[in-house]
Order: structure tokens, then C-alpha cells, then sequence
């Protein structure tokens, strides 16, 4: 994977593009330098704020401070625990959410923000007749079965079959195609731990079954595409950064993967709707690392493809 970006992207159509951002904000520390960095992204993809906003790590009364700001409609998190809170949040002149969903979960820590959109034609103002299920999402930092739980939930409640799904955030666990070989030099076995699974012969390996299980059900790992199919090389990189604070994280070069390794911070969507993607990008500067460990992921889409997959008569079984 480079770290080159290449400026290759398809042109938007008639409706014009609209940005989404998803980012895990190291417990809200620098709010403020966060949210002037969002208008950054967007803005220099021609519109003055995100449309569609993921964030992790959010603090006690945040959310409502970033949608004040940034004049944004938001679902937060339902959450048992103070703080490390998940939210999405959606332009209401693009987006209506549905408001018979209700946003549950079983699951205690991180739970996930999640919302069902319908898509608002900028012309005509007709809603689309598909929702799409939208998830920003926190998996569990020490527990690889309850990663695996939190995406199994995900999937069978958000994205039934014939459904659409855009699911991001810190999945705290690798793609296949970027997993590490292995974790044994790593220096802090604690984090080793947190990221290995236990295979049935008593050995252990890098965390990726996330990855895994949403492959299966056919959602596409967004950067990956950008990289694979656009040829925008580096929107599958490494989403966090190798400050101090991680140095008995790093993984020794002879145990990563031929291609290099991948972030942890992911993006997915439903295969359909990614004839609509135009760019990703992992914006990584010395002013974005100084408000997180984690780096954001930007994604600009086609509204008029969007709108083609979203508006199209789709015969769905009822579960």
C-alpha cells in the first residue's frame, strides 16, 4: 500500500457529490480542532461541511456541540457508561432518518450510533424509496468475541438481505488483506492479546474475522476499493499513526504483509452503492495527528449514482 495519493477520481454527475467523514477523535480531546478540520475536508470537495458524519470517542454533550456547529442532524450512541461515545450525523437537506427505528443493542461498551437514511433529492425533494442502514461503530479493544458478536449484530439487524448498509469506524482489528503475519514481536503482549485470536489447535493469530464476516456478507472495504478499482493509491493505508505512545505496539517489518500493513479504521458499504464512490482519503498531517491517534477516513460520493441505487424498486422479504 503507498502513501502517495493520486489525484485519479471520477467526475460527478449532475447532482454533484456530497463528503462523508469518519473518524475516531481520542475521546474528544481537541473538539474544537477537530471540527475545524472536518469543514477542512469538505470544503476542499466544494461544500462547507460534511453530509454524512461518523465519529468515535465522543464525550458527554459533544455530539450536540458538533451538530450545532456544523448544522448537522445526529443520533448518538444509547450508552451505559460515561463518555467514549459513538455518533453519526447527516445533513438534513440530503438525508431524513427514519423515525420508527429503534437504535438497541445488547452490547455494553462503544455501543454503535445507528440510523436507517433516506436519501432527499436536491431537486424534486421526493425521498428515496430504499433506506440505508448507517452504523458508526467502536469494536471492543480486548476482546476478539465481542468484536465478532458487535459485527454479527450489525449484520443481522442493519443489513438483512436486499438491504443497504454503510457501516465505519474502529474495528480494532485488521482486513485480511493487511492482517500482520503475526503480533509475537510486538513488545506489549497485553495489546497482543487483545488483537490474537485462538484457533482450535491452540495457536493464535492476528484479529481479522470483522473483516471476514462482512466480506461474507458482501459489504466492500471502501479504501480498499478506492486503491483496487479507482487506482487511488494509499485510501487503503494504515489509519493510526507510530507515536511514542505505541512504540511497544509496532510490529517488526519482517512480520507484516507483503502489501504492507492496513489501518484499523474502516469504512464499508453495500456492493451497490459503490458505483457511486468518487475518492477516499487518509488525510495524515502533523496537524491531524495532533488531535488523534486515530486518522480520519474522507470519502466523496456521486449524489445522482447514489440517488439510482437508493430510488430503485427493490422487492424485499419481510424477516
Amino acid at each position: 500500500m503507498s502513501s502517495t495519493l493520486t489525484t485519479d477520481r471520477p467526475e460527478p454527475g449532475a447532482l454533484g457529490s456530497f463528503v462523508h467523514v469518519g473518524w475516531n477523535i481520542q475521546h474528544g480531546w481537541k473538539l474544537a480542532q477537530a471540527i475545524d478540520h472536518l469543514r477542512q475536508f469538505a470544503q476542499k470537495r466544494g461544500a462547507e461541511r460534511p453530509h454524512l458524519l461518523t465519529l468515535q470517542e465522543l464525550q458527554e454533550d459533544q455530539a450536540v456541540e458538533v451538530a450545532q456547529q456544523l448544522q448537522l442532524d445526529f443520533v448518538e450512541a444509547p450508552n451505559v457508561r460515561p463518555g467514549s461515545r459513538n455518533a453519526l450525523f447527516f445533513a438534513p437537506e440530503l438525508f431524513q432518518s427514519d423515525p420508527e427505528w429503534v437504535p438497541y443493542t445488547n452490547a455494553v461498551r462503544h455501543r454503535p450510533a445507528t440510523a436507517k437514511l433516506r436519501c432527499i433529492h436536491p431537486h424534486t425533494k421526493a425521498l428515496s424509496k430504499r433506506q440505508v442502514s448507517v452504523a458508526s461503530v467502536h469494536l471492543n479493544f480486548g476482546d476478539p468475541g465481542d468484536r465478532e458478536h458487535q459485527i454479527r449484530w450489525l449484520l443481522a439487524n442493519m443489513y438483512k438481505d436486499r438491504w443497504l448498509a454503510f457501516f465505519q469506524g474502529d474495528m480494532n482489528s485488521w482486513p485480511v488483506w493487511g492482517c500482520p503475519l503475526r503480533l509475537d514481536g510486538a513488545a506489549d503482549k497485553a495489546w497482543v492479546v487483545d488483537r490474537s485470536i485462538v484457533l482450535p489447535d491452540g495457536t493464535t493469530r492476528p484479529d481479522d474475522v470483522p473483516d471476514r464476516l462482512m466480506t461474507l456478507r458482501g459489504m466492500v472495504n471502501i479504501g480498499r476499493y478506492a486503491a483496487t478499482v479507482l487506482g487511488q493509491a494509499g485510501a487503503d493505508g494504515p489509519t493510526t499513526w507510530d507515536g511514542p505512545k505505541k512504540a511497544r505496539q509496532r510490529i517488526p517489518a519482517e512480520d507484516l504483509p507483503p502489501g504492507g500493513i492496513g489501518g484499523i479504521d474502516h469504512g464499508y458499504a453495500a456492493e451497490e452503492l459503490m458505483r457511486a464512490l468518487i475518492s477516499a482519503t487518509i488525510p495524515n498531517t502533523p496537524q491531524v495527528q495532533e488531535v488523534s491517534d486515530h486518522l480520519p477516513q474522507v470519502t466523496e460520493w456521486d449524489t445522482e449514482a447514489w440517488w439510482e441505487v437508493v430510488d430503485a424498486e427493490v422487492e424485499l422479504v419481510r424477516h
